[in-house]
């Protein structure tokens, strides 16, 4: 038998579900550059984590539309946990606005107006409403905390999604806290955001950012398919290359250092069982050092909590995916430069 008949019959012993099967694995494609030259990273809660090689992004396969995106956000849902009730909800940004406030208000210092997209329960807005004169508005699509964002902020809350937001004023300050991994549209994202920031204004992301070592036991609830995606180390760059932006400031913290706070402990969420777990940890003195320094040792340096603030350019450098694949994501001038909190 010829070396070319061996290949055709071993082809034809391949089903037509399995050569269906092995087509889509290979026609996975990035959601950010459009590269297929993506891997799994690993899966958690019945979805697969991948992460792009050029842009090195990380992305859930397969990806929500963005309408069904739109309506588990608004919706509250994620299958398997009890949905935060909004009062707890309420409670929990207080306690990490006390840790991550001041952060927040350097660079708001002489903002005449702020955006707060996905603003929750409103506590952020509520921390700036006795700064006279400046306007405030919140984006949030879940109802419920809409509601409550309304009576503590004593401001305007829209229920609508960012990536369709338009208005006829701009923004000094626009700020998107734990927001950036649920959006579906990182066009759409971008383009809401240079038309409502101000000439000079700052958009200011708390965001998580990975390294390729990332371990599914970095976290023990990833979130997914809630967050669609989270950023690989140079990610940010590309981002901004694509989209006409500039870092103005980047710190990375480990995740270690957040995780194991006392006040993120007292932070109740949504699962109950996570809570006395949390309770223990808060109620017996040396367990939360203890599990620190075992975390550190085992997968530290791998997770990043980020605070990161952008200006625009002073014009657009939208670029087409094939544009951007080419610039630079390693070695070379980096865009912005790590800074210490």
């Amino acid at each position: 038998m010829t070396a070319t008949s061996s290949w055709d019959s071993r082809s034809a012993a391949v089903s037509p579900a399995e050569r269906s099967r092995a087509s889509a694995r290979a026609a996975i494609t990035c959601p950010l550059c459009a590269s297929t030259a993506t891997r799994r990273a690993f899966t958690d809660s019945g979805c697969e984590l991948r992460v792009c090689r050029v842009c090195e992004l990380f992305f859930v396969h397969p990806r929500p539309a963005v309408s069904e995106q739109h309506r588990r956000v608004s919706s509250g849902e994620c299958p398997g946990i009890e949905i935060l009730d909004c009062d707890r909800r309420y409670q929990g940004e207080r306690l990490y606005y006390d840790r991550h406030f001041d952060l927040i208000a350097q660079e708001c210092a002489d903002a005449t107006s702020i955006l707060d997209v996905g603003c929750g329960a409103g506590n952020l807005l509520e921390r700036f409403a006795n700064r006279p004169g400046c306007f405030r508005l919140g984006i949030e699509l879940n109802p419920s905390a809409a509601r409550i964002a309304r009576r503590v902020a004593q401001c305007d809350i829209l229920e609508i999604p960012f990536e369709t937001f338009r208005a006829d004023r701009t923004f000094d300050v626009i700020t998107l806290i734990n927001v950036f991994s649920h959006v579906s549209s990182f066009n759409a994202l971008f383009r809401s955001l240079r038309a409502a920031l101000a000439p000079g204004g700052r958009v200011i992301l708390r965001t998580t950012e990975m390294s390729p070592r990332v371990s599914r036991w970095n976290q023990v609830h990833w979130g997914v398919p809630d967050d669609l995606h989270f950023l690989g180390l140079n990610t940010l760059n590309y981002l901004c290359t694509r989209n006409g932006f500039t870092v103005a400031r980047h710190a990375r913290i480990p995740f270690e250092n957040e995780l194991f706070q006392r006040s993120r402990w007292q932070q109740m969420g949504r699962s109950r069982w996570h809570n006395i777990i949390k309770r223990v940890g808060v109620r017996v003195p040396g367990t939360l050092a203890l599990a620190r320094l075992l975390y550190t040792a085992a997968l530290g340096e791998r997770l990043f909590v980020s605070f990161i603030v952008l200006t625009a350019n002073s014009q657009s450098s939208e670029f087409s995916p094939s544009e951007v694949a080419s610039a630079p994501v390693r070695g070379g001038k980096p865009q912005c430069q790590l800074q210490p909190v």
